[in-house]
């Protein structure tokens, strides 16, 4: 079984939308009419999946870390579909749950999909348990698709990885750390170094202007230097709030250095960048460097005109849903030519004036 949803039936969607089509209608060309046609066949096999998916509640065992055994107890919610096409494991950002990341089940009506919570977030939170911002959390992703890969339902599909910002990172680095768990990742936001990143952000903190020139306050040194300090971290969160915009006391965090543009060149299955324009925590260049470093035979990145930090869905989500849909369909049907792309919404095509 496989699905497909191609540019042409999209901007048909798009072009027509409230308005009543027909296969006679003078709005549709005789060109027109399969597209849509087959647009109208791909809203039916998703509704029907979308009213037909059973979810539950789950927890699974995750191991707490490299230098030990034990294990933290994770929850999420799961829902399987009839005849899916594979499973999808999204991974939410700093801060958020498994709520925020199920909600995203609407975007994939032809897969299973899983979402849970990441050490430190969401429930049973057992004392000791830090959230490392994409260090500890491969553990939390490793366990998640070994979790997944017992299910009946599951076996024998496709994995994908789907995640944002903490998320994405983690999926990046357990690929890159252990091997073999997904067969394509959906990266929305990941940041290539923790320590680069925060960097960018004290400097930019730090930046005034006055009478038209730029100048910068004194204490990013200090506070790159102190970053990963455990005897400052009260500090620390202070620092990274103000730099970030994200809120550290919200979850039991330890403050670690993260730097997946070093296991890059380890990903060699097809991966999709996103990131957008406005963001003030993973600036644009960040996921480009990560988007130039993996080594996957196939790999796109999207650029957008998003407002904010992840944002690219929120922004423009009917086109957001065709870019993560076409890419799978891509990878699942080997149907694609150019190995590298890169496709920039900041870019305008200014009108040219006529001549004379």
């Amino acid at each position: 079984m496989c699905y497909k949803m191609n540019t042409s039936v999209f901007l048909l969607f798009l072009a027509a939308s409230g308005q009543t089509l027909r296969s006679d209608s003078t709005i549709l060309t005789p060109a027109a009419i399969p597209a849509y046609q087959a647009y109208q066949a791909y809203i039916k096999a998703s509704k029907q999946a979308l009213d037909e998916f059973h979810t539950e509640a789950v927890t699974f065992p995750v191991q707490q870390n490299g230098d030990s055994l034990d294990v933290f107890i994770r929850k999420g919610f799961l829902a399987v579909r009839p005849d899916a096409l594979g499973t999808v494991i999204i991974c939410h950002g700093y801060t958020h749950s498994k709520h925020e990341a199920f909600f995203f089940k609407m975007l994939f009506s032809h897969f299973n999909v899983l979402a849970f919570d990441f050490r430190g977030h969401g429930e049973l939170i057992e004392k000791g348990q830090y959230s490392t911002i994409g260090r500890d959390e491969v553990y939390d992703v490793r366990g998640a698709v070994q979790f997944v890969q017992s299910l009946p339902a599951c076996q024998g599909k496709p994995m994908i990885g789907f995640g944002f910002s903490m998320g994405a990172v983690s999926l990046l680095q357990a690929e890159a750390t252990f091997g073999n768990l997904f067969d394509m990742l959906i990266l929305d936001s990941p940041f290539d170094s923790s320590s680069d990143c925060m960097a960018r952000n004290f400097e930019k903190m730090l930046t005034y202007t006055l009478f038209g020139k730029q100048h910068q306050l004194p204490g990013k040194a200090l506070m790159m230097k102190i970053l990963y300090n455990e005897k400052m971290r009260p500090l620390v969160k202070k620092f990274f709030h103000w730099a970030s915009g994200m809120d550290p006391y919200k979850v039991p965090t330890k403050f670690v250095p993260v730097i997946p543009i070093t296991n890059a060149a380890k990903i060699t299955i097809p991966t999709f960048f996103i990131s957008c324009e406005q963001d003030k925590s993973v600036q644009v260049n960040s996921v480009q460097r990560l988007y130039e470093s993996v080594s996957s035979p196939f790999k796109r990145l999207w650029i957008t005109q998003g407002v904010k930090h992840c944002g690219s869905c929120l922004s423009q989500p009917e086109k957001y849903a065709y870019k993560v849909n076409k890419f799978i369909n891509s990878v699942l049907n080997k149907d694609f030519k150019v190995p590298a792309k890169i496709r920039d919404d900041r870019v305008t095509v200014q009108a040219v004036p006529a001549l004379g």
